[in-house]
């Protein structure tokens, strides 16, 4: 019994092998028409490819973002108000404030920290290649580092100490201090700021955050080229209070990502009510930042999946008009095959195979460009690119779908050719 089934086992694989090698002589005497039938499947493919290495690159990269400001933290960030309304609306709106937090507090059970900064205007700086005007430095709270998953490459950052005692200290940009201290000894230095001076105690180390993401309401990237000094010695050494909105963001720690979609909800009434119900602030909560970038992504995927589709349908199309005239072309083979004994089984499964096979090659083809499609991309036009390793066996499948749908009519028809008619036509 054991026997039997191996030798039968020997004579389908004997039988592939034997199918493979007159499909691959097939396509070698008709190179040309073997090249055109491959194009339509080899372009749908790359498309394939193409849109799901691109698609997930940009993913990550905003996951790698979001990530970077704090997947489980909530940003209230105050919104610009022009000059003339602030006289309308300072005496029922304080703008974004401390006093916020202390309000939030009561409302917010899961609140773990919290931490605040506001953004000063500089007015002068003794900093090298740096310009003055556009310069930010940011006037932080305690915790605002930790919280912000800030670390140095050289010297310290803001101790409570420094908050507490107004110390004129600061920690700036690794940016910002390759540009002004060229000689990379910028701990130490003193760098004046409006006319105070503030010691530097440490240069951040930024090179593992994300990059930022166009519409992404927070910018990490900002830190590299700031200069951080605790808030209140900011306070007294630069500038007094403002009139409105003392600062530009408060951040808030809370349990888990999905917990900040719940906080967004609670933290909209409340902040309603005390700005009077005016629109001077926005809370940028990542879950729902998650949302809105897979439901964009998701509408961009149809879409690109719908031009991959449309590629592949036409390459289908055109296998299975070349296998329609390679038929044709070979009637006097199929009889001859089913004169000396070939089933109409063996007729169809051969050409079913080289349909098979064609679109086989065409999507390795397509798998290759796609990938060289989506670096090109990435490198000439700055995008995150990804290849995930599902792509190359998706589009595999896919194009072995197609010859299959589209190889089947032909093959049934080859197999259907009466034997004498065929013999005859030769």
């Amino acid at each position: 019994m054991k026997d039997a089934r191996k030798r039968s086992l020997r004579r389908a694989a004997t039988g592939i092998g034997r199918a493979l090698t007159q499909s691959l002589q097939q396509f070698r005497s008709n190179a040309l028409r073997t090249f055109l039938t491959l194009l339509g499947i080899v372009f749908g493919v790359a498309s394939v490819v193409a849109m799901l290495a691109i698609g997930e690159g940009a993913q990550r990269d905003i996951l790698a973002t979001i990530e970077t400001m704090g997947a489980d933290v909530v940003h209230i960030k105050a919104t610009p108000v022009a000059k003339e309304k602030i006289g309308a609306i300072v005496n029922t709106s304080r703008g974004l404030g401390r006093a916020d937090l202390e309000d939030i507090r009561q409302v917010l059970p899961d609140l773990k920290a919290a931490a605040y900064r506001a953004r000063i205007e500089l007015g002068a700086t003794n900093l090298a290649n740096t310009n003055a005007t556009t310069l930010p430095v940011l006037a932080v709270g305690p915790g605002y580092m930790t919280l912000h998953k800030l670390s140095v490459s050289s010297g310290r950052t803001l101790y409570d100490a420094d908050h507490h005692y107004s110390q004129r200290v600061a920690v700036i940009g690794d940016n910002l201090a390759a540009r002004a201290f060229p000689d990379g000894k910028a701990v130490g230095k003193r760098i004046r700021l409006d006319y105070a001076y503030f010691e530097v105690v440490g240069v951040l180390d930024t090179k593992r955050g994300g990059k930022k993401v166009k519409d992404l309401p927070v910018d990490p990237t900002v830190h590299a080229e700031a200069v951080l000094v605790p808030y209140r010695a900011a306070r007294e050494a630069l500038r007094p209070l403002p009139p409105y909105a003392e600062l530009d963001m408060l951040s808030l720690k809370v349990s888990s990502t999905e917990a900040t979609l719940r906080a967004k909800r609670l933290l909209d009434p409340l902040l309603a009510r005390l700005h009077g119900g005016y629109d001077d602030v926005e809370i940028v909560a990542p879950e729902e930042l998650l949302r809105q970038k897979a439901a964009t992504q998701a509408v961009l995927n149809i879409v690109l999946l719908s031009i991959a589709a449309i590629s592949l349908l036409v390459g289908g199309i055109g296998v299975m008009n070349i296998m329609l005239a390679n038929i044709m072309e070979r009637i006097p083979e199929i009889g001859l095959r089913r004169a000396i004994g070939a089933r109409r089984a063996d007729i169809r499964n051969q050409f079913l195979l080289e349909a098979v096979l064609i679109c086989a090659i065409g999507g390795a083809v397509g798998v290759a460009l796609g990938f060289a499609i989506s670096f090109g991309v990435g490198f000439f036009a700055g995008m995150p690119i990804a290849f995930p390793w599902y792509a190359a066996l998706l589009s595999l499948a896919i194009s072995a779908l197609v010859g299959v749908t589209f190889g089947m009519m032909p093959a049934l028809r080859a197999s259907n050719t009466n034997p004498i008619e065929a013999l005859q036509h030769g």
